[in-house]
């Protein structure tokens, strides 16, 4: 299961980050994305050298994107966003840290 809460600054996401590691979380099991507006590049070899983007399933040779634009449900289109890969069991444990790290829209998928 994956949880996914964005918040409207890094300092907000940083502090859900640290307490997820002091929970036992890895770092590996968070992807960490920014909402800020997507830069345009000529081609994907530029874009690499520029930018680290994570690739969707979805995407082909030669198409960019974010790794937001692949979640369903996200509503809010500014600000830093937190998807965690967490143990059923863990879930709404993991819930009530992004609230109270200052989540303003959390979604599972």
């Amino acid at each position: 299961m994956r949880l996914i809460a964005r918040f409207p600054n890094n300092k907000q996401a940083s502090f859900l980050v640290d307490s997820l590691r002091n929970i036992g979380f890895d770092r590996r099991d968070m992807i960490i994305s920014d909402l800020a507006e997507v830069q345009e590049f000529r081609t994907v070899d530029n874009a690499a050298r520029e930018i680290s983007f994570i690739k969707t399933e979805r995407q082909g040779f030669d198409e960019i994107e974010t790794f937001s634009s692949g979640i369903e449900g996200l509503k809010g289109e500014e600000g830093i966003i937190v998807a965690v890969k967490t143990p059923k069991h863990e879930a709404s444990r993991v819930r009530e840290i992004m609230e109270q790290s200052g989540a303003v829209e959390i979604i599972q998928d």
